[in-house]
């Protein structure tokens, strides 16, 4: 069998598509949580070579013990789901975990488009979505340009298997242009 490698780049627009297409399946949010975190420590890792950061992990203005505790909790969910060595009868609270994935998301779609410069169509159905569902969070972004242009998209008015549809007819257009 020939080898065939990929880079870490890959991986995490690997992860990223497939997290997106099981978020818009409705699928089981502890399997997206753990993909999309996978691609989100490779995008923080990698970021760090070329200054891109995480806008989730890297709050503004905390001390150095807050950080500290802000980045413990915020890889609680992840940790707990791909690790079982110091607590094997542990049990954690997943009720705030979609919200808390989705925001993972966003954050390494951003990450991807600054490190790679382009991102694949279901990261950009993802960001339409995500924009357009929560409007209030970029209040005090620009009124005009991409973010406006996002929003206008009313993603969020679609169903799920709407957005579903919409993804795989893209995934046939680009296989049809190779």
């Amino acid at each position: 069998m020939q080898p065939i490698w990929i880079d870490k780049i890959e991986v995490a627009r690997r992860q990223i598509t497939e997290a997106v297409t099981l978020f818009f399946e409705s699928r089981d949010f502890v399997v997206i949580h753990t993909v999309i975190a996978s691609a989100h420590q490779v995008l923080v890792d990698v970021g760090k070579e070329q200054g891109v950061v995480s806008l989730v992990k890297n709050p503004k203005g905390v001390t150095r013990e807050e950080f500290r505790k802000h980045v413990r909790t915020v890889n609680e969910p992840y940790n707990f789901f791909k690790h079982a060595d110091k607590d094997p009868e542990g049990k954690i609270n997943i009720a705030p975990i979609e919200r808390f994935t989705s925001d993972f998301m966003l954050d390494a779609i951003l990450m991807l488009q600054n490190i790679a410069g382009e991102i694949p169509l279901e990261a950009k159905v993802f960001w339409s979505w995500f924009v357009s569902t929560y409007p209030d969070e970029f209040s005090d972004s620009p009124k005009d340009g991409a973010l406006k242009h996002l929003m206008s998209l009313g993603l969020n008015e679609w169903d799920f298997p709407t957005i579903r549809q919409f993804l795989t007819f893209g995934e046939i257009m680009q296989e049809a242009n190779k």
